[in-house]
């Protein structure tokens, strides 16, 4: 039996333990490996462009119809353009100067026109048809004589002619005359069309020389303002200058193009502020969101190692997390590419409620307000729905607890879907955009089913997560505390003196569990487990003997010893073939710690001079956590009370006789069993403080006390006769 004992302690934990150095060196690299791969998956996800649509050429019709997938604005250089144009063609842009010369020229013009006419007239050597025939030849690039006009020309009276000649310079010097030696094509066009004529109205000559005086006048009217061009040129610029680049914001759901359009300059810009044209890349932008990644990997790690000691030892749980972040990103990056509103319906409450249940809320907070940065940043930078899903989140963190029923995780799905509704509605109204009706109701229906989905998803992988990160839940506890659960109902056929042993101690260590603010869902649930290595040999332990003879009487102390601590070894055997968590196993292995089985190590030193106390040691290890600290108290202050009560050794703290048979009272017994595992290291590699201690101790007496307490000596009953 001495090589079973050997073989028993040789079951503990692969691999010598760390020393606290290497432990700290291995918790630090870890935290930073953590810290890189976060940083640069956040990054790839972040830089990843969704392929740009085919067949999309500027000036030819697009084959596809295509709908912006983000809200976002751009400044575009073509309406800009356009815009500068029309302000360069502004009437207003144009500056004129006034040449007085032009009238006087033209005045001049005018009477040697009339002069030449007058010699014509005058030619004495010229007959009747070929003084018309001169007068219509007249070179004249201002006024044609058609042979009409020249017939009445040359039929005129000597007098007539001096009045049309006369009145043809005297409306041409009353025209200019009246717009002060300033006339541009408008007035021209006026004065011709009515000032002309009005004004030889009021001549005494004939109606047919009224129409020479006017045609005379008229053809040598003309406009003396002309273009200054360096001014003109300066003005032009100024108007360019003036105009501000045009800022086009471009809706989520917007149409940009349909199927058969023209993609114009305009369409073209639109496409590559929506990154559909986009076939260059921008590297001060990959730098940006380079930065940003690195930047949140950089916080997430600096929280870890200053805030989550707990989680920093353990590295699946670390890389579960950053898986799951990640997940959530990579899903952002393809909800944002559907564009307009959907980004509502992305369930960031997912990781939110996994993470505040399988571990803590504090850290739950944390990730989701760090993942909700890239979200909002894969949204198009906009910030009320990066807001509406934090908030959706949050309320679903205060609301899911610890998750020990499906209810819960229903409850939470419903806080998240109307917070994130309520906050979606509130910016925009705020915002005074998509307020109609139909408009408000799609948004509220949005965030609703984000909270469906995050109560159907985040229930549906509570369990794998817990398994994945090596923590078990407390629905898997749940379902572990069944009876029907394969070990418990062995334990309750085969050992049923066990059972209710490790009933009891469940009772025990729940109470001082939540004494000490410990997990005392585990601590009940990891009782019904911690004794299940002794289905193996139940009638060897006295829970189930009986009224059995106790078969370690032919037996030798050592043996004896042997079989008893074997139902450590054989508790983690059976525990690990049933898959159960790693957790329940942790209970097993430590209950007892490396404490000595006293009863068989005294037998042993009354028959042999020389004992190996190592002989009688349980395997260990010591107890790591508070949790199995609280085990291993209530597991043997549970055995000892019963054993002691059983025999009438428990006795009343008002009971002032003396006493020589040994017997306790409850504060005693228990004070006395935690004060030997103080004193024997038994709680050492234990997180427990004194305060702690003293919690569990008066935990533990007021269960007892409520199972043990002094009971009333009934009178007998009368019987009437």
């Amino acid at each position: 039996m001495v090589s079973l004992q050997r073989n028993l302690r040789s079951k503990r934990p692969k691999g010598a333990p760390l020393s606290e150095s290497q432990t700290v060196r291995q918790q630090r690299t870890t935290l930073i490996l953590a810290s890189l791969t976060l940083a640069i998956g956040m990054w790839g996800i972040l830089v990843i462009q969704t392929p740009s649509n085919p067949g999309l050429t500027p000036g030819k019709p697009s084959p596809i119809s295509i709908q912006a997938s983000k809200t976002t604005s751009y400044t575009s250089t073509w309406r800009t353009n356009l815009e500068r144009e029309r302000a360069e063609r502004a009437s207003d842009t144009v500056i004129y100067t006034r040449d007085l010369a032009i009238l006087t020229r033209q005045r001049l013009l005018l009477s040697d026109f009339l002069q030449t006419i007058t010699l014509i007239r005058d030619d004495p050597t010229l007959r009747v048809a070929q003084e018309r025939e001169r007068l219509a030849a007249l070179p004249n690039n201002t006024l044609i004589i058609s042979p009409e006009i020249a017939l009445h020309i040359s039929r005129l009276s000597d007098q007539r002619w001096a009045d049309v000649r006369r009145y043809s310079l005297d409306l041409y010097d009353r025209a200019v005359g009246e717009y002060r030696f300033a006339l541009d094509d408008n007035a021209v066009a006026q004065v011709r069309t009515f000032s002309l004529p009005y004004w030889a109205s009021l001549t005494s000559a004939e109606v047919e020389d009224r129409d020479l005086m006017i045609l005379f006048a008229g053809a040598y009217l003309s406009s003396n303002q002309v273009i200054d061009e360096q001014a003109t040129l300066n003005r032009k610029q100024q108007a360019r200058n003036s105009v501000e680049p045009v800022i086009v914001q471009i809706l989520a759901g917007e149409s940009i193009v349909r199927a058969g359009d023209v993609v114009t300059d305009d369409i073209e810009e639109k496409l590559q502020a929506l990154g559909e044209l986009n076939t260059a890349t921008n590297w001060l932008a990959v730098a940006g969101k380079a930065l940003l990644a690195g930047l949140l990997g950089l916080i997430f790690g600096f929280y870890v190692a200053l805030n989550q000691t707990k989680l920093r030892q353990g590295r699946r749980s670390i890389f579960t997390i950053l898986g799951m972040c990640l997940l959530m990103a990579l899903l952002a990056r393809l909800i944002a590419s559907l564009g307009g509103v959907w980004m509502y319906v992305f369930p960031l409450g997912i990781i939110a409620l996994l993470i505040a249940t399988i571990f803590s809320s504090g850290l739950s907070l944390f990730i989701t307000g760090l993942l909700a940065v890239p979200v909002a940043f894969l949204a198009g930078g906009q910030l009320d729905i990066g807001v509406a899903l934090l908030v959706g989140a949050v309320a679903g963190i205060f609301s899911v607890g610890r998750g020990e029923r499906s209810l819960r995780f229903v409850l939470a799905g419903l806080a998240v879907g109307a917070a994130t509704a309520v906050t979606a509605l509130a910016f925009a109204l705020a915002e005074g955009q998509n307020t109609t009706p139909e408009a408000l109701a799609t948004l509220a229906l949005l965030g609703m089913l984000n909270g469906i989905i995050t109560a159907v998803v985040a229930l549906g992988l509570y369990n794998v997560v817990g398994h994945v990160a090596a923590i078990v839940t407390p629905l898997q506890l749940m379902e572990l505390a069944h009876p029907a659960q394969p070990l418990l109902r062995k334990l309750i056929r085969e050992a049923p003196g066990t059972y209710y042993h490790s009933v009891a101690v469940g009772n025990l260590a729940e109470s001082a569990a939540e004494a000490i603010g410990a997990d005392a869902l585990l601590l009940r649930v990891a009782s019904y487990y911690h004794d299940i290595g002794k289905t193996a040999r139940p009638f060897f332990f006295t829970d189930n003997q009986s009224d059995r003879e106790n078969v370690h009487n032919d037996l030798d102390p050592v043996t004896s010893a042997g079989i008893i601590a074997e139902h450590v070894a054989e508790g983690v055997r059976l525990a690990e073939a049933a898959r159960l968590p790693h957790e329940i196993i942790g209970f097993i292995a430590t209950h007892h710690g490396t404490s000595v089985i006293k009863h068989f190590y005294q037998q042993a030193l009354q028959l042999h001079d020389s004992v190996n106390i190592n002989d009688f040691r349980y395997p260990g290890p010591r107890p790591q956590t508070r949790e199995q600290a609280v085990m291993m108290l209530a597991d043997t202050i549970e055995a000892t009370v019963r054993s002691k009560a059983q025999h009438g050794k428990i006795v009343s703290g008002r009971d002032q006789t003396e006493r020589n048979d040994g017997s306790q009272t409850l504060e005693e017994l228990v004070g006395s069993i935690i004060e030997e595992r103080v004193r024997s290291g038994q709680l050492d590699e234990s997180p427990l403080t004194l305060e702690d201690i003293a919690r569990i101790r008066h935990a533990f007496l007021t269960t007892l006390q409520g199972i043990y307490h002094p009971r009333v000596d009934y009178a007998p009953q009368m019987v009437k006769t």
